[in-house]
């Protein structure tokens, strides 16, 4: 199994030391995992994301664990990016510095509010929930548009609370998936849903099938802040995959894209 999302105290929400992340990917018997470190270079929310200036000892402290444990297990150097369109060019070159495997990109805010956290999230009115789900769409589909990331984070993290989407929102993450199938990105299978009030993966299943029928790569990730929280779900977002036709999974090295076969034993 592969955990592609997991974070480290560099973010400023998460608990536990990297080796207690990477001893409990191991007991799980994980074969991959990917540090990938919350970046936000909007100065307006810097509160819970990695600092631009720690970049440099987050990708040489992930490089020394890789030779640490490389007899037992495959570490990734990653970042999930908060999109912010006027901190592109200075991205791109930070990028461009260090040698990571994986880019994710997100968006966890929208017209100022963290959609990520469930308080803020939950203080939305249901009169007001539906112009942020559009407006959040329209940032996803903006940030898709940008390339300069290779997996698309949480896609439908809109609906954390529990919250169902309009159908027009629905159509319009829809078309999303239908962009990165042009784009050639693949999109993440983000099992911490299942802990969350929505309780279920991000994306939803119909987002996946269609996913999965215009031939969008994948990956799987549990957005893990706690070593508790490695490979949590992703026994479950294996299944569901599986039951939807899905085939491979997407590996990633140095930002190079290879595809394994999601075999029958698996653990699902």
């Amino acid at each position: 199994m592969i955990d592609y999302h997991i974070h480290t105290l560099l973010c400023n929400h998460a608990t536990g030391s990297t080796h207690g992340y990477i001893e409990a990917a191991i007991d799980l018997g994980l074969t991959e995992i990917c540090f990938l470190e919350h970046l936000c270079l909007d100065p307006a929310h810097t509160a819970h994301t990695m600092h631009v200036k720690e970049v440099p000892l987050f990708v040489y402290a992930v490089e020394a664990l890789k030779q640490r444990y490389e007899d037992r297990i495959i570490i990734r150097t990653g970042l999930e990016v908060d999109f912010t369109p006027e901190a592109l060019p200075a991205l791109e070159r930070l990028i461009g510095t260090f040698d990571f495997d994986l880019i994710g990109a997100s968006v966890h805010f929208v017209d100022g509010i963290n959609i990520a956290s469930r308080r803020s999230a939950a203080a939305i009115s249901p009169e007001a929930f539906h112009g942020v789900s559009q407006r959040y769409v329209e940032r996803v589909n903006e940030m898709v548009e940008t390339p300069f990331f290779d997996v698309v984070c949480h896609l439908d993290l809109i609906k954390k609370t529990g919250r169902s989407l309009a159908p027009d929102v629905e159509r319009g993450l829809m078309a999303v998936v239908d962009r990165m199938a042009t784009k050639n990105l693949a999109l993440e299978v983000n099992s911490g849903g299942l802990a969350h009030p929505i309780g279920a993966c991000y994306p939803s299943h119909t987002l996946l099938a269609h996913a999965i029928s215009r031939g969008v790569a994948l990956t799987t990730g549990s957005d893990a802040h706690t070593p508790g929280g490695v490979g949590a779900g992703i026994a479950t977002a294996l299944a569901t995959l599986s039951t939807l036709g899905a085939t491979h999974l997407a590996q990633f090295d140095k930002r190079q894209r290879t595809l394994l076969p999601l075999a029958p034993e698996m653990p699902c």
